[in-house]
């Protein structure tokens, strides 16, 4: 348990990306919230909002409530290398949301070795909500960060599709 709260930690201090204003975490009364963050467990993705955690004397987290959202399905990955310097990578995601009534939430980034995980989830309704049955197509440009990465290849994975890139 003490691992997947510090990764879910972890994902939330650094490895979210897009330029978006981040919400910070916030630590009061013995209670960590962290309003995103994603976990690999098992090889399998999955995305969080409103996470709370609850500290104990000794230091360790338990964790008390977190919203699962659903992963979009993804249909195509298409890796781009610009060459520039520093040389910029943006992986295109296209695929479909549930509805055209939800958002795709902010992707979640983490590299291991050469191979970048990408955790792309959507919005949820609100329980007086409702919206029409259809799947709704979206085209997303997702920057990874390579600075400093050794020329070779590479692995991107965006909710289990994946695409190859060299640098």
């Amino acid at each position: 348990m003490r691992k997947f709260v510090l990764y879910l930690f972890m994902v939330h201090l650094g490895l979210i990306v897009q330029p978006l204003v981040a919400q910070p975490a916030i630590f009061n009364n013995s209670i960590l919230s962290i309003p995103q963050g994603a976990a690999i467990v098992n090889g399998e993705p999955s995305y969080y909002n409103n996470i709370q955690l609850i500290s104990d004397i000794e230091g360790n987290f338990t964790l008390l409530a977190a919203q699962q959202s659903n992963l979009v399905s993804v249909d195509t990955v298409v890796v781009t290398v610009l060459q520039s310097f520093p040389v910029q990578v943006s992986v295109i995601v296209a695929g479909n949301k549930s509805v055209p009534c939800v958002q795709l939430q902010t992707p979640a980034v983490v590299r291991n070795g050469s191979v970048f995980t990408v955790i792309l989830a959507e919005t949820t309704l609100g329980p007086a909500e409702s919206c029409i049955a259809v799947l709704d197509p979206f085209e997303t440009s997702i920057p990874l960060d390579v600075a400093g990465l050794a020329a070779g290849s590479y692995k991107v994975s965006v909710n289990g599709v994946e695409a190859e890139f060299s640098l």
